[in-house]
């Protein structure tokens, strides 16, 4: 470790030294996925968390440089790195497991600022540990509920764009968690975590989706078209029973979480997912509107109804 600490304080001396030159940033992304393993692969736990400042350290130093936010980062295979499609934002996240098997997660956060004109950038520690109703809470990025994000989803208001995240969090020895975020920003362009745009859940005040599920068991979130059945408002006249048209549309669609018992219902660690059977959230008025049943048809979807608009994915309030 003693080594490699060495190369990394050379390592960050020598981007001082780029400022006359083209900077390589092939290489130090090469340096960062190098890093990242010792991280994951050291002995102790002191040893991981030693490492792993060195790595934020070394990728602020990066993401500092002039030209750093038009890099692709192409070869990050063991920490992830995401844009949003209208270029306001990228999020770097990664985790360290420690040697109680919780995991902690860490971020960087780097956006355009319209009024300063450049990209800053913003730290990312995990606090799910310190928020009291995580479920409901709306925070900074010093109250950040720590998840690996995949995927980023624009949601369009009248007024602004809400950026929906969907993430992984390793949690602990027993449980995992997907979680649906939503990223939103100030006028001074401050990120906000959360935000009660979720309608029809059975917790009516939730800013963000936590599914908490058994380590040893898989969960599908993802976001695609898919199709799901809508209450026509009619009723068939034989048999009384309410009619349901099947609808296709860009769905955050998820699998139903079960328990292995019913006797332990309560507790989500020991909570399955039921592949077979699809819930979902479908944009609806600037709002993700819970779907109770999405078919999940894959191939065999009805022609959409609804005609595509363009939309200018960041405004501000």
């Amino acid at each position: 470790m003693k080594k490699y600490l060495f190369f990394l304080v050379i390592a960050i001396c020598s981007l001082q030294g780029f400022t006359q030159k083209k900077f390589d940033f092939s290489f130090w992304e090469d340096s960062l996925v190098n890093l990242r393993n010792e991280v994951m692969n050291a002995a102790t736990e002191t040893d991981k968390l030693v490492l792993n400042e060195d790595f934020m350290n070394l990728l602020e130093s990066i993401l500092q440089e002039p030209n750093s936010f038009n890099y692709a980062w192409n070869k990050c295979i063991n920490f992830s790195v995401i844009s949003s499609e209208d270029h306001l934002f990228k999020i770097f996240t990664w985790f360290v497991e420690k040697e109680d098997y919780t995991v902690e997660n860490w971020g960087f956060l780097q956006i355009y600022n319209e009024n300063r004109k450049k990209y800053v950038i913003f730290s990312l520690y995990d606090q799910k540990q310190s928020l009291e109703s995580p479920n409901e809470e709306i925070t900074d990025h010093n109250g950040w509920y720590g998840a690996i994000y995949y995927k980023i989803i624009p949601l369009q208001t009248k007024t602004k764009t809400y950026y929906t995240l969907l993430g992984w969090n390793g949690n602990n020895l027993f449980s995992q968690q997907k979680i649906i975020e939503i990223l939103h920003f100030k006028k001074d362009m401050t990120p906000q975590f959360g935000a009660k745009i979720f309608k029809n859940v059975a917790q009516n005040k939730a800013t963000r989706i936590i599914f908490e599920y058994s380590k040893n068991s898989s969960f599908s979130l993802k976001y695609e078209r898919q199709a799901y059945p809508v209450n026509t408002g009619k009723r068939d006249l034989k048999t009384k029973k309410i009619i349901y048209e099947t609808v296709a549309d860009n769905v955050i669609i998820f699998d139903k979480l079960i328990p292995v018992d019913e006797s332990m219902s309560y507790i989500t660690a020991f909570s399955v997912s039921e592949s077979s059977l699809n819930q979902g959230f479908v944009e609806e008025n600037g709002k993700w509107n819970f779907l109770p049943d999405v078919f999940g048809a894959g191939a065999d979807l009805p022609p959409n109804k609804y005609k595509k608009t363009n939309h200018t994915f960041y405004k501000q309030e």
